[in-house]
């Protein structure tokens, strides 16, 4: 018995020493580890889907992340490991980013998909999840200015698909309420399309793959054939912020996360293709040009922001917002984010805090 008793007490102490010598995380097995934003939209490395999850991640306080479609960026995995979200969010299907990317993103949180069969399936069914109240414009899905043109004027885009051909590539085979398009060369069937969304023009064959959401305008002279009302957009005056013109964001195909970015700082988009630069060259902020990389960018500059904002609300706005920022800065790269690719100016953030 006392053998016994002896060895109690000292399973006892070592026991004790072994947790006092800094295995603290065994003392809290099951806590969460807090996390840097709770949502992280991941999106393949084109701009379409990374675009029309834009309201979806701004509106659960989140960042975008781009990766290869059958590939997770080890770059992208080792900010979301830093982040610990709660929840992960894959817009696309498993053609847009595979189930080996959702496989390796299980390890860091919650794994949910927002998806459809095409790309208008997929923005429908985001549209769907969100409170929207801006008017609804039909948009070419291919056509990244054109999308964009409807943004920056405050409407939100909805995707479909318009396709030109040429009268005499291909053969037009009419029935009741359907038609059969093939290609005149090889015989090759093309597809089978509702009468409605099938309209010959002069020189043209119009063929339109509507959304299921109805919307009465569109920018689109083509798409405005099947009866939509048209909207012009043909000024290049950037509307998302009518206070704030000091400072432009770059957005391009390569870096299309910038619009969360946009929309988190109230700053007007420089849309490269569409604007003209001639009086914003040293006010013109850039990502980069590879999509995942400026995805990372991106998301660091929202990280360092909105604990920047915090921290400067929780001293009641008393310390200095600079003292804020570097804190802010300290905070996240101990928690292993990479807050060198940080690049808003300070006075970017100052001019945004007063007009806030």
């Amino acid at each position: 018995m006392v053998k016994w008793n002896n060895f109690l007490t000292t399973l006892f102490f070592t026991l004790l020493l072994f947790f006092s010598m800094g295995s603290v995380e065994g003392i809290v097995i099951g806590e969460e580890k807090p996390s840097l934003v709770d949502t992280v939209v991941i999106t393949n490395s084109k701009w379409v889907d990374a675009i029309a999850a834009t309201e979806y991640a701004y509106e659960s306080g989140g960042v975008i992340l781009q990766t290869e479609n059958n590939e997770l960026d080890p770059r992208v995995e080792s900010l979301i490991k830093a982040i610990a979200p709660k929840r992960i969010v894959i817009i696309g299907g498993p053609l847009a980013v595979s189930n080996n990317v959702e496989n390796k993103l299980k390890k860091y949180g919650t794994v949910v998909r927002i998806w459809g069969p095409t790309r208008v399936e997929t923005s429908e069914n985001i549209l769907r999840v969100l409170e929207n109240k801006n008017t609804l414009v039909l948009v070419n899905s291919s056509n990244f200015s054109e999308v964009m043109g409807v943004i920056s004027k405050g409407y939100t885009p909805v995707y479909c698909f318009i396709t030109r051909y040429n009268p005499y590539d291909v053969i037009r085979v009419y029935g009741d309420n359907k038609v059969k398009l093939y290609n005149v060369k090889n015989g090759r069937f093309i597809g089978e399309y509702d009468k409605e969304n099938v309209l010959e023009v002069p020189g043209s064959i119009l063929v339109l793959r509507r959304p299921d959401i109805f919307a009465m305008y569109s920018s689109n002279r083509d798409i405005c054939k099947f009866g939509y009302t048209f909207i012009n957009f043909s000024d290049n005056d950037n509307t998302i912020s009518n206070n704030f013109k000091r400072y432009k964001l770059l957005i391009s195909e390569d870096s299309p996360t910038v619009l969360l970015l946009s929309k988190y700082l109230k700053v007007p988009l420089y849309i490269e293709g569409r604007d003209r630069r001639e009086g914003h060259e040293n006010y013109i902020i850039e990502f980069g040009k590879d999509p995942i990389d400026s995805s990372i960018n991106v998301a660091v500059n929202i990280l360092v922001i909105k604990k920047t904002l915090k921290l400067y609300e929780e001293n009641n706005n008393l310390s200095n917002l600079e003292q804020s920022l570097n804190e802010a800065k300290t905070q996240l790269w101990s928690k292993n984010i990479p807050i060198d690719r940080y690049n808003i100016p300070y006075s970017c953030l100052e001019e945004y805090w007063r007009t806030k």
